[in-house]
């Protein structure tokens, strides 16, 4: 068990004297109890005894005394078995409860003990009920979970409160409060269960209890003006009330009277007091105008309920007149359920008290609460919260809470959910307001805010710079949260290196090539090689020259290419389908020569600088001295993470200082924090540059005390000028002041790309491409007009010698024949 577990136990042994003897009183009569019980449940005429232990003159005693009866009569009607209900007064003390206890076992005989409704009286009902082996049914709100293992007859018949405390959270999440007053009654079971749930529900979402008050259940009216007046004059104005109803409509009443309950106040009220809102009449609800509440949500629409509540209206304003209203809430119905169960579970019983243990274990049913099931004596928790909102002379249903679903607006399957209670409907907030409170105030008798500035700031820039009254250049470390909080940081964070700046001193013998780009000095080359060669394919049946062997071709090929970036050659040129490729190619060799000689003017005139010092290692390798701005934390940074001497770290108070010791070599390099590095370099960009990497810090920020809620406030406000853009326009108008001509450095200075000459090389490719289709088209006819010609001509010199190698043949057998 739990430290809180053994101190509920610790203070259930302290009770007053004569409750242990009357404890001890009891169990000497353990024998003679259960045989009576036994006895009992022999009975001809009356199938069982069930008795209850109630405070009648409460709200909650009536609803549960007449679901009660109506039950027994009920459960007569529909199984003709009769069951008798004896009904004892606990007068809200435990002792009376604990005698009511014996009565019930040792006169009435009774087989089950229902209720009584604080565990302070349960407890002691409980451990008579375990000594005598009879069932008690546990109608507590706050029953400690280790209860039903102490006492294995206990058996928990109602929801647990403790459960609520997720959905009070929740609550106070989606409305981005963060801290809460509790106002608790001050009983044990409070104290050691309920409170510890809602405190470690609030942990886990960071919201902190500024204060809690605990209220005596008899708490006199001058007592609850002091606490109130307490809590009026601190900044906290979220109160979380977990009461019992009685005093918490006490203390509504009392704070109306204060003017508590007005804009700016948020209540939010527990099971408890929410249970039993539908009892009070408008002149009640007057005094809670705006209210949140969190119920027990159970099935109010379906048939059986509402046949239910009919009857109960009716024997409820019978019995009770002078009570306002006469409808049932959930202790009714949790009251009306447990007895069903109990009736169920005689009926199925036959051999004493464990047997009939067992089948109120085994029960199951779909009563008016919901679903009855027991799980470890306990009945099933359903975990559904009704949300409702206190307006004018009743209230308003706002949605509903699950510990798996969030919020939603009904309690479907498929209904939507949220995680945050904004999605339901609007509230209505103490003092007539629609809009949600922000949770805390200005302490009534507070002082001025006192502002600190930091007046040892080396940049006076950002100190001026004001958001609303907090101001500063605090920086963000991790030894400071220990005595204060930060907001999210304004500003860049980081630690930037600042050196002097020299000429570059590397080897610049390819500068040549630094105007045009990879990409361009490749681009350049091919359509040289494309053009040299249309021109060649085009003229070399006119030139001897640029025939021969492959690598003379070859030469000539790529000398026709780079020969015409100067000159034409137009009287060299045979066809004028060459001619045309050339003129279009000059003019663009010239466009690019004239374009690469003005890129390269500009880069040989401009110098180029870079970082004397490169890296920290070569400050530490060569025992440099640094500097640093004064009262900051870099100086035990350089030390402990930078690992620089400490002797070696000297400190400035201005960026005139930093400039001067740098100029003059005291140091070698200042380390800055990012913001004011900026501001330096803007001012000094022609002598100073940034080194190295930036050394992540947590940069600058603003600070407040330890629990302060103006913190989330601020950091909020911080957040909307930043996403806003408003703090970046702040910073370069800063930086901007700073009027310096920055020196252009060679990397600065852009290499051009083919895509800036794309129109030109397009231009005289496409020419060079037209003219050689055209000429190989050209070439291919006359090729075929020839060929066709030769064949011709052969065919003709062929059939000439035919006709003339027959004429000879004839004219030799002519001669023959003549002799």
């Amino acid at each position: 068990m739990t430290s809180q577990d053994l101190a509920s136990l610790h203070q259930m042994a302290t009770f007053p004297t004569f409750t242990f003897l009357a404890l001890v009183l009891l169990l000497a009569q353990k024998a003679t109890v259960y045989g009576s019980t036994n006895n009992t449940l022999g009975k001809d005429h009356v199938k069982g005894t069930i008795g209850a232990i109630l405070d009648p003159s409460s709200r909650i005693g009536k609803e549960q005394k007449v679901a009660m009866e109506m039950a027994i009569k009920d459960v007569f009607d529909k199984t003709n078995q009769s069951f008798d209900l004896q009904i004892k007064n606990s007068q809200r003390e435990p002792v009376q409860a604990a005698l009511a206890a014996w009565d019930l076992i040792k006169k009435q005989q009774v087989q089950a003990i229902l209720g009584p409704h604080t565990w302070e009286e349960g407890s002691l009902v409980a451990e008579i009920g375990n000594q005598a082996q009879i069932p008690v049914f546990s109608l507590a709100d706050s029953t400690p979970h280790w209860a039903t293992k102490q006492w294995p007859f206990l058996l928990q018949a109602s929801q647990n409160h403790n459960a609520q405390m997720k959905a009070i959270a929740a609550i106070v999440q989606s409305w981005e409060w963060h801290q809460v007053t509790v106002i608790y009654e001050d009983i044990d079971s409070l104290r050691s269960g309920v409170i510890h749930h809602l405190s470690v529900a609030l942990q886990q979402i960071g919201v902190e209890i500024s204060h809690r008050v605990p209220l005596s259940p008899f708490a006199s009216s001058s007592s609850l003006s002091k606490e109130l007046e307490t809590l009026k004059g601190e900044q906290c104005r979220v109160y979380v009330v977990h009461l019992s109803f009685s005093l918490a409509v006490r203390l509504f009443e009392k704070a109306k009277e204060m003017n508590m309950i007005e804009k700016g106040y948020v209540w939010i009220t527990t099971e408890p007091f929410s249970n039993l809102i539908h009892s009070l009449n408008a002149s009640s609800l007057s005094s809670m105008q705006g209210i949140i509440g969190l119920k027990s949500y159970f099935p109010q629409n379906n048939p059986n309920f509402q046949n239910f509540s009919t009857r109960f209206h009716e024997k409820f304003s019978l019995e009770n007149p002078e009570e306002d209203k006469h409808e049932p809430g959930i202790y009714g119905a949790q009251a009306y359920d447990a007895v069903q169960t109990i009736c169920l579970a005689m009926r199925e019983t036959s051999n004493g008290s464990q047997q009939f243990l067992q089948n109120i274990r085994k029960t199951k049913f779909n009563g008016l609460s919901g679903n009855v099931q027991f799980l470890e004596r306990k009945v099933a928790p359903t975990h559904i919260f009704q949300i409702i909102n206190v307006l004018e002379k009743s209230y308003k249903e706002l949605g509903f809470w699950s510990n798996t679903k969030g919020f939603s607006m009904t309690t479907n399957e498929s209904g939507t959910n949220n995680t945050s209670m904004r999605s339901l409907e609007q509230v209505y907030w103490p003092g007539g307001a629609w809009t949600a409170p922000r949770g805390w105030t200005f302490p009534k008798n507070a002082s001025p805010l006192r502002i600190g500035v930091p007046t040892k700031s080396s940049f006076k820039k950002f100190v001026n710079v004001k958001f609303d009254a907090v101001v500063g250049d605090v920086a963000i470390v991790a030894k400071r949260y220990r005595h204060a909080e930060f907001t999210i940081p304004y500003t860049e964070s980081g630690l930037v290196m600042i050196v002097p700046v020299r000429p570059q001193t590397s080897n610049r013998g390819w500068l040549f090539v630094k105007p045009f780009t990879k990409a361009m000095w490749a681009l350049i080359g091919a359509i040289i090689v494309y053009n040299g060669f249309v021109v060649w394919l085009i003229e070399r049946n006119h030139c001897p020259a640029l025939r021969g062997s492959p690598l003379n071709q070859i030469g000539a090929l790529l000398c026709l290419g780079f020969t015409t970036l100067f000159s034409l050659q137009g009287e060299k040129l045979h066809s004028n389908l060459s001619r045309m490729a050339m003129v279009v190619w000059l003019f663009v060799a010239l466009v690019i020569t004239q374009i690469y000689t003005a890129n390269l003017t500009s880069i040989l005139t401009v110098q180029k600088l870079e970082a004397s010092i490169s890296d920290v290692d070569s400050l530490r390798n060569g025992n440099a001295a640094v500097g640093y701005c004064k009262g900051s934390f870099v100086a035990d940074y350089l030390v402990e993470v930078l690992r620089l001497h400490r002797d070696r770290i000297k400190y400035y108070n201005s960026p005139e200082e930093y400039a001067e010791a740098l100029r003059s070599k005291e140091i070698s390099a200042a380390f800055i924090e990012a913001p004011y590095a900026k501001l330096f370099l803007a001012k000094y960009c022609k002598e100073f540059i940034a080194a190295g990497p930036t050394y992540k810090v947590g940069g600058f920020g603003f600070v407040f005390p330890k629990g302060s809620l103006l913190l989330h406030d601020v950091t909020k406000a911080l957040l909307n000028v930043s996403e806003c853009g408003r703090l970046r326009e702040l910073e370069e108008s800063m930086i901007a002041s700073e009027k310096c001509a920055k020196v252009e450095s060679i990397e600065e200075l852009s290499s051009l790309s083919p895509s800036t000459f794309c129109v030109l090389f397009i231009l005289t490719g496409g020419t060079s491409t037209v003219a050689l289709l055209v000429y190989v088209v050209c070439y291919k006819r006359f090729w075929h007009n020839t060929m066709w010609g030769h064949m011709l001509a052969i065919v003709r010199t062929w059939w000439h010698w035919i006709k003339t190698f027959s004429r000879r043949i004839s004219d030799a057998e002519r001669t023959r024949n003549a002799f």
